[in-house]
């Protein structure tokens, strides 16, 4: 006897597409309601922690004087070398008028079997070599961008390059407290030594001057492409933060 095996094909119904296009679709929608908003939170966090760290080398730099660190021909003052930190914040401050000479912000990957340099560093590796097991040292640096020592290391940087701009914060004659007119003007004073003339020791102002500093990412990081750039064609800062210089 022949026995024919008939085997019954059976599709989805409509209705049952239906529920299964809805399942779907919730689940996706679980899914962006609780992981959506932590991965915001994940980036958030490293940005906060990336500015953190960019604001702490730029902080010690300024609290930081070298042997052989000498201001850069600074507007109102002639190149000589800081005699205090104070001394080469005030000047930092007004090289920020155009970002050609405002200081950068960087990280760069250090040849440490080369010679040491005039201030301590070592040259960068390039950025298009790689030396796999070789000694390196990652050093991070803040530095005026005409500084002849560190201005042909900013594009072997690794990682992002910051330039700062740094605006004074001054109180108003009715005691609030607004930006000065323009980056690197320090108001009532061209040198360090005719600020603390002008500024007495009872006033809260006396010993220090507080500054906004902008930070812009330099992207390509070439020092040539800001050479007679005017801040109004820098961009937006990708970050700000309120800062002070004392004595």
């Amino acid at each position: 006897m022949n026995m024919i095996h008939q085997r019954n094909c059976r599709a989805f119904t409509l209705m049952e597409t239906l529920l299964a296009v809805a399942l779907i679709g919730m689940l996706i929608s679980v899914f962006l309601t609780v992981f959506v908003p932590a991965r915001g939170m994940v980036q958030k966090a490293l940005t906060k922690q990336e500015s953190d760290r960019v604001v702490s080398i730029l902080r010690s730099e300024l609290n930081t004087v070298r042997e052989n660190e000498r201001a850069q021909g600074s507007r109102g003052s002639a190149p000589g070398k800081y005699t205090c930190s104070f001394d080469k914040g005030f000047y930092w401050i007004q090289a920020s008028t155009k970002p050609s000479t405002s200081v950068v912000v960087f990280s760069y990957r250090a040849d440490t079997s080369a010679a040491q340099r005039e201030d301590g560093t070592f040259p960068p590796i390039p950025v298009t070599e790689s030396r796999p097991g070789e000694d390196t040292q990652l050093v991070s640096i803040a530095c005026t961008m005409n500084n002849p020592i560190h201005r042909k290391d900013i594009p072997n940087a690794e990682g992002p390059v910051f330039l700062v701009k740094f605006t004074q914060i001054e109180p108003d004659n009715t005691g609030k407290y607004k930006l000065s007119r323009s980056p690197g003007v320090i108001s009532k004073a061209s040198s360090p030594q005719k600020y603390f003339s002008n500024e007495s020791d009872q006033t809260p102002w006396g010993g220090a001057i507080f500054f906004r500093a902008d930070f812009y990412l330099m992207s390509p990081p070439n020092p040539d492409r800001y050479k007679n750039r005017p801040w109004s064609r820098v961009g937006r800062p990708v970050f700000s933060t309120n800062m002070s210089i004392r004595r």
